[in-house]
């Protein structure tokens, strides 16, 4: 298992790191009042951003309850959480 929670620490990283050279392109904007302008749509829009990254996680939840049929203290263990955490995800409630 500590296998498991590496690789998804490395898959995270690795997303982490593109999102935030996408956002150090910000920076690149030459104009400072375009450049604030467009960092604030940023920041307007990054609570769907947030939302996205929820409905992943509940789909796979998902694909590891319905598709393989795991019960929710097995998929806990798997993605580092307890079982009721794991159930509340997969309902969207998390």
């Amino acid at each position: 298992m500590a296998e498991e929670r590496d690789e998804a620490r490395e898959a995270a990283d690795a997303v982490l790191a593109s999102v935030r050279a996408a956002l150090r392109g910000l920076e690149a904007i030459p104009d400072a009042a375009t450049r604030a302008r467009a960092a604030g749509l940023v920041l307007r829009e990054w609570p769907a951003e947030r939302s996205l990254a929820k409905e992943i996680r509940q789909q796979a939840v998902d694909s590891l309850h319905v598709g393989q049929g795991l019960d929710f203290p097995e998929i806990g263990r798997l993605i580092g959480t307890d079982r009721s955490r794991a159930w509340r995800i997969w309902k969207g409630m998390d």
